[in-house]
């Protein structure tokens, strides 16, 4: 069985929320607008969100909040303490707006949902991705992304290259369905296997040894090859 199965008889969407829990104290703080923001773990020991003005700090998920103070103080960055109250009633409101895109909503996470567009052939489905953005922002002012792919893991990985390439990132809409084999290929080689749907640091090390580093290298791999693994454990999923 290859990495990429026919494609599916309906494409699926992913939408996620970028960086959700900083993205929802900017809706009711504008203050925060442009500035590197971290939102903290319970007790305000560890960052669990962080802006993109953060990551370019270089402050890392998970990282002590001790290890960044002083780094967010020197550029006027702010540390906020979580409240969930707010996460789930913004996510309740972003996954009724995704809902209306498709009668097909499968909710994956507090910021996460994916769509089935079975029915929806004759449709312009990166129009659609641009329309559902702009409702979000509009509505509840969340900024997302939307990736489009023939399964969902290609989806996932659609909506990832709409979040990071510069490409998609400028329309935040990557839709895998019209872009060609050979552009895609060059999408895949950039990427780096754990960004694989179900593939994490566990895996990824594993796959590193056998010479599969991007997700083009394991859309290549053939089964025998992964199978001469000496673990037993191989993960085993479905691709759809």
């Amino acid at each position: 069985v290859g990495f990429f199965p026919p494609p599916a008889q309906a494409p699926f969407a992913l939408v996620d929320a970028n960086n959700f829990y900083v993205s929802c104290e900017r809706v009711f703080d504008y203050r925060l607008r442009d500035r590197p923001v971290v939102v903290l773990s319970n007790n305000d020991g560890c960052c669990v969100a962080r802006s993109e003005e953060a990551k370019a700090l270089g402050i890392r998920m998970g990282q002590p909040f001790f290890e960044v103070r002083d780094l967010l103080a020197e550029n006027r960055g702010v540390a906020l303490s979580s409240n969930y109250t707010l996460y789930a009633d913004m996510s309740r409101r972003l996954m009724t707006i995704i809902g209306q895109f498709s009668p097909e909503q499968e909710v994956y996470s507090i910021d996460e949902s994916f769509l089935r567009f079975a029915g929806f052939d004759h449709w312009d489905l990166t129009q659609q991705g641009r329309e559902l953005r702009a409702r979000v922002l509009k509505w509840i002012g969340l900024p997302v992304g939307v990736g489009i792919g023939a399964t969902k893991t290609l989806a996932k990985l659609a909506n990832r290259l709409a979040k990071k390439h510069p490409d998609f990132r400028a329309e935040g809409v990557c839709n895998l369905l019209e872009v060609s084999a050979e552009r895609q290929a060059g999408y895949f080689a950039a990427l780096a296997v754990e960004d694989v749907w179900g593939i994490g640091r566990q895996w990824s090390a594993l796959l590193n040894k056998l010479g599969l580093k991007t997700v083009a290298d394991l859309q290549r791999a053939d089964s025998p090859r992964c199978n001469a693994s000496s673990t037993s454990s191989w993960p085993r999923r479905s691709w759809n």
